[in-house]
């Protein structure tokens, strides 16, 4: 029974770990970023003062 359990443990872990990934697949900017929309209009980070790349340009908007 012991070594079920470990291998429960196991697929439980993997599957965690592929929807985390699935989750942060299509996450943009860098990892600090809190969504202020502030460097969309000066094209300056505030968190960390760097000049950011052009955004994307959404469509319907």
């Amino acid at each position: 029974m012991p070594v079920a359990g470990w291998i429960l443990l196991g697929v439980i872990a993997a599957v965690v770990g592929v929807w985390q990934y699935v989750i942060h697949k299509y996450t943009h900017g860098p990892s600090n970023c809190i969504g202020c929309g502030k460097c969309d209009k000066t094209g300056i980070c505030i968190l960390t003062g760097k000049p950011v790349g052009p955004r994307r340009k959404q469509d319907g908007k």
